[in-house]
């Protein structure tokens, strides 16, 4: 839900090699094969909304997420029970991410055509939308369920709450239990020297491997608040050299080298190493003790959609526990609401998401100093 490999904070990776074996075939990863759909509509404009069946209610919402699999899943099991809920039937919109897509969006926010009434947003986007004015606060006070919400997840600007929580995810470490037995519970094993060119990390300027580096070693990732500071996080980066294997850029790789055995493991996405796991694969996804790495998208409404009431109502539902526990049971996103107020099992809770406090990404600093970041990271990562 990004503008990276499938979920990074922002920006674009530049490198994807295998150590000592060149650059790596690059792969389309799960989260763009999600959002196919949305590409191509963005191609031709915006997104079209698909159409409303005759037997709907005559009140309406257009809604957007990534399409493929994940929109399928929010129409079959959310937008269902939002319905049933209310009233408002839902129009699906595919939606493409990243800067395009919103110089797209202000485009029609100015010709007054929105082309949805609520999309999908990375945090990156969110903040980026809101400088530019792209979108409409909240009338929060129609939206009582907000807060059931931590602050982490509602997006606040000058003319109020102008981003909700829509959905989160994690990046944890997985390894295969059939190659190391004793589980490691520190991100710190990736620098051990035992294991070399074992493991497979993710790569680029957008990586999270910034904030898990600086949490780990430097204690929080105020340190990249600062180019010397992330200097700093990178000279401890280039010590993972000789023990990773491939730097990876997209998911689709990190998967098939772990699934040939070309690595024991190394940052992934929690939600997907389930997902390998129920087909078989010997997988353990692990939340370290210094956190797993959250992120998120949001709901947010474009300037110039008039369904006002209706989007509240939508956001209203989707804090509720009703609808968190739908997403957590059959689209795979960790809850955005405090574990006390879910119904899921223990079971179904780990499945998605861990109660381990999480390394948060250092959006702003991103935003501020991403070609930096990028072009320091390639530095380290090519120099011998």
């Amino acid at each position: 839900m990004s503008e990276q490999h499938d979920r990074g904070p922002a920006g674009t990776s530049l490198i994807e090699t295998r150590t000592g074996e060149g650059r790596a075939v690059h792969r389309p990863n799960r989260r763009r094969l999600l959002r196919d759909g949305g590409l191509l509509l963005a191609a031709a404009g915006l997104g079209m909304p698909s159409l409303r069946p005759s037997w709907a209610a005559e009140r309406s919402l257009k809604v957007s997420t990534y399409g493929g699999y994940f929109e399928e899943s929010f129409n079959k099991f959310v937008y269902p029970a939002f319905t049933k809920a209310t009233g408002i039937a839902v129009n699906s919109v595919s939606q493409p991410s990243g800067v395009q897509f919103l110089i797209q969006l202000a485009e029609a926010n100015r010709a007054g055509l929105p082309p949805m009434d609520l999309c999908t947003t990375a945090q990156s986007e969110r903040v980026r939308g809101d400088r530019n004015k792209i979108w409409k606060a909240f009338d929060t006070a129609r939206i009582a369920n907000l807060s059931n919400l931590p602050d982490f997840y509602v997006g606040k600007g000058d003319g109020g709450v102008y981003g909700v929580g829509a959905m989160a995810w994690y990046m944890t470490m997985i390894i295969n239990p059939e190659e190391l037995p004793t589980a490691p519970d520190s991100w710190q094993v990736f620098w051990d020297a035992s294991h070399p060119n074992a493991w497979g990390v993710s790569s680029g300027g957008s990586s999270y491997l910034f904030e898990i580096t600086a949490k780990t070693w430097f204690g929080g990732t105020e340190i990249l608040s600062t180019k010397d500071g992330i200097l700093q996080v990178i000279a401890k980066m280039a010590e993972l050299k000789p023990q990773v294997k491939l730097w990876w850029e997209s998911e689709g790789t990190m998967q098939t080298a772990f699934e040939n055995g070309e690595v024991i493991g190394g940052t992934y996405f929690h939600d997907v190493a389930g997902v390998m796991a129920k087909a078989g694969t010997p997988v353990k996804s692990i939340f370290p003790k210094e956190g797993g790495v959250i992120d998120f998208g949001s709901w947010c409404q474009p300037s110039a959609s008039t369904k006002v009431e209706e989007a509240c109502e939508f956001i209203n539902f989707m804090c509720s526990p009703e609808a968190q526990g739908l997403m957590a049971r059959n689209v795979g996103c960790a809850p955005i609401i405090t574990r006390d107020k879910t119904d899921l099992t223990d079971a179904e809770f780990a499945a998605v998401s861990s109660e381990v406090p999480p390394i948060v990404p250092a959006i702003e600093t991103r935003l501020a100093n991403l070609d930096f970041m990028t072009a320091e990271f390639t530095r380290m990562l090519t120099a011998s």
